[in-house]
């Protein structure tokens, strides 16, 4: 069968810098099956869709699959309705994060013929066989259609049970040399050489997936609901990868994800050993958990190899904050893990969320501090962000934060969390916007003290370090003012009911 796959814009405003290796995985495991594989790779050329129409009318695909994440929402949708009015009889299946939550709202308002909720390999294989009549429809696992106008969601999950038999993504059928370059610098990558006095190498950098899934269910991520299990490329299958983009396409620099992968000493000592043996000229850099770093001295281990950079989600100073995103962390130590990594030549950078439900003056000075007892410099502040297949998301919608979800999941589309979308405080917008800035403010004042060469431009500093925190903390003084004679002051926060894990409660938990 022809198959042809698009890749996605995941904001139409900023070019997409990393390969679309989900599509590139389906494409190398339908080709291992026998099949023709087109990659029709928008996320890179930003083309039209009536250029994508006209690629189509040449390749001539019995099949036609779109990948995207949720920000991509709009963009897909008018995508999809485009496709369906040139080729009414080419049948079109949506997958990626942009189905979860969505799957009923994609088949009826775009027109797609299917969805596909989880991995897709095996799923988008028996889609296959079903269209060539070799397997029932009913045998599909988590594929959703329309039937009679009715929507029919197969439940479960296909995974592949040996992640090492996926072949490697179809690099074969992206523009690689735009991958491999679009990265002119890497300030992470200089800070790193200069601490460490090792040779800068050439910049062509690649992703590699080294692992699928969580081991935990944070309550604004997809893993609670979807995409069940943590599963990982053994390290002789991530060098085979890594190998492949070395000899073939020269590259140096490498990134390891996705968000989750070095979860054991063990793990780390077989990747940096393996990494130090065939690429001694290579750097690479990783994501993980601030107790993994701890608890398995994952800094030091790594610290006697190339790797450069060290990432986790921080996401909030106080104790109460993690609990209700269900992080499973505390603050000590996610503290301990910066310092850890700060130890070793290893850029250390973590991430940190906003506006939680729950949050007050008090929780974001924890933050605050948190920040300045770790002396961190680097890091993304974003707004807590209800994205679909989260705990988060359905809270909102069971509680009428989102009202119409696909108005709101057209507001976010073209967006990231660095801008506001739903407001879980008693505060105004401004306020919520506020807390962003001085949590920034923490992580500039450190660096000024880190760095005397680090300037904040006057503008900036005059109105983001002197005008909003007086603006934050007379509003907070005028609020307790007023809480003196109107009730509706005096609480703090959004109502809130917790479930046993102290994160936000779902109408399911009372089952």
């Amino acid at each position: 069968m022809k198959i042809a796959l698009i890749s996605t814009p995941t904001r139409t405003h900023s070019p997409n810098l990393i390969m679309p290796l989900g599509i590139m995985y389906l494409a190398s495991y339908l080709e291992q099956l026998g099949h023709t594989v087109k990659i029709i790779d928008i996320a890179r050329t930003r083309q039209s869709n009536n250029v994508t129409i006209d690629e189509l009318s040449k390749s001539k695909p019995d099949l036609i699959g779109i990948s995207g994440i949720i920000t991509a929402f709009r963009f897909v949708n008018e995508l999809v309705r485009d496709l369906k009015k040139a080729f009414p009889d080419i049948p079109v299946v949506i997958g990626g994060h942009i189905v979860l939550d969505n799957y009923e709202m994609l088949l009826k308002s775009t027109g797609c013929d299917y969805t596909i909720t989880g991995y897709g390999e095996k799923p988008l294989s028996y889609l296959v066989e079903h269209l060539e009549k070799k397997r029932d429809i009913d045998d599909i696992p988590g594929l959703s259609y329309l039937k009679k106008g009715e929507v029919v969601h197969n439940p479960n999950y296909a995974f592949v049970d040996d992640m090492d038999s996926i072949p490697l993504p179809a690099y074969h059928l992206i523009d690689m040399e735009y991958y491999i370059t679009v990265y002119k610098k890497n300030p992470k990558l200089e800070a790193y050489l200069a601490k460490s006095g090792k040779p800068a190498p050439p910049m062509r950098s690649a992703t590699v997936i080294a692992a699928r899934g969580c081991t935990d269910q944070c309550s604004f991520c997809v893993h609670e609901f979807e995409h069940k299990g943590f599963m990982v490329h053994s390290i002789a299958y991530v060098i085979n990868n890594i190998r492949f983009l070395y000899e073939k396409y020269q590259a140096r620099i490498f990134g390891l994800g996705e968000d989750l992968f070095l979860y054991s000493a063990e793990q780390a000592t077989q990747l940096v050993n393996a990494m130090n043996a065939e690429f001694p000229d290579a750097y690479f850099y990783c994501s993980t958990r601030a107790d993994y770093v701890v608890r398995q001295g994952l800094a030091d281990v790594l610290k006697n190899s190339n790797c450069f950079y060290m990432a986790y989600g921080f996401e909030s100073g106080s104790n109460d904050m993690l609990k209700i995103l269900n992080k499973r962390m505390t603050r000590d130590i996610n503290v301990a893990a910066y310092k850890a990594i700060s130890k070793t030549n290893i850029y250390p950078a973590c991430s940190f969320m906003v506006g939680t439900p729950g949050e007050t003056k008090e929780t974001i000075k924890e933050t605050i501090d948190a920040i300045k007892d770790a002396r961190i410099v680097d890091s993304a502040v974003f707004f807590t962000t209800p994205y679909p297949g989260s705990r988060l998301f359905r809270w909102c919608v069971e509680q009428g934060l989102i009202k119409d979800v696909e108005s709101y999941l057209d507001f976010i589309s073209n967006r990231d969390a660095t801008t506001l979308s739903i407001n879980f405080t008693p505060y105004p917008d401004i306020i919520v916007k506020m807390m962003q800035i001085v949590v920034q403010n923490a992580l500039e004042d450190n660096k000024r003290q880190n760095d005397k060469r680090f300037k904040i431009p006057i503008k900036n500093l005059v109105i983001g370090h002197w005008i909003v925190p007086l603006l934050y903390e007379s509003y907070f003084s005028g609020r307790k003012a007023l809480s003196l004679i109107f009730s509706r002051y005096q609480r703090d926060t959004i109502k809130l009911n917790l479930n046993k894990r102290s994160t936000v409660m779902l109408s399911m938990d009372s089952h």
